[in-house]
């Protein structure tokens, strides 16, 4: 298996699953996305997509997520425990909104988080955090990679919280991920991403 897109059998690099690497390609099945179309918070992905970049988070005590960014503002997470695939998650951006300064970012990053959040026509419920209170979004360090896993391109801070919604008349949530993203004094957003949870039979890395 290749790592990152570097075909050196480095054994410092990480295997990542299903056999993600830079500028792979991922393939999704567009039954879901048919059967989606009309409850869906997001636009489907077309296929294939390329991989762009790719996302590190270390979550501490053998737990990780990979980010794998796609061509079309989406990216596929891949959660991992002890180099074991768990969890897959897609996600699609949807419109980021840029604070007006720095000063007023962070205090967005700091503040709680409601236990209720609409984008569009639809409400999500939070995920994280406990009672009908705010919350305080949770702190992740993300390391991108874009040409190989010899150094990040960049890092960041992510300032996260989860939500979800029922989707009607499927077996499955949809989930909202909306986050405060620090790469640096000049540098940040607040970005929203929508998605849904994938089986292994619903995408395809080749």
């Amino acid at each position: 298996m290749e790592w990152f897109g570097n075909k050196s059998n480095d054994a410092s690099a990480p295997k990542l699953p299903y056999g993600a690497r830079l500028r792979g390609a991922v393939t999704f099945d567009d039954l879901t996305g048919k059967l989606g179309a009309s409850t869906f918070n997001f636009d489907w992905p077309e296929s294939p997509q390329t991989i762009e970049a790719i996302g590190d988070i270390d979550l501490g005590a053998g737990n990780r997520l990979y980010r794998l960014y796609l061509t079309d503002d989406a990216f596929l997470q891949i959660a991992t425990v002890n180099g074991e695939p768990g969890d897959v998650n897609l996600f699609v951006y949807a419109e980021s909104i840029n604070p007006a300064s720095k000063d007023a970012f962070e205090r967005w990053c700091t503040a709680g988080r409601l236990p209720e959040y609409t984008l569009g026509h639809a409400s999500y419920q939070r995920v994280w955090g406990e009672g009908e209170g705010m919350a305080p979004p949770v702190p992740l360090e993300e390391s991108v990679y874009k040409k190989d896993l010899t150094t990040a391109d960049y890092d960041l801070t992510l300032y996260s919280m989860l939500y979800s919604r029922e989707l009607p008349g499927m077996d499955r949530n949809e989930l909202l991920l909306v986050a405060g993203e620090d790469s640096g004094p000049t540098d940040f957003v607040i970005s929203q991403a929508v998605g849904i949870p994938l089986s292994t039979a619903e995408f395809e890395i080749t």
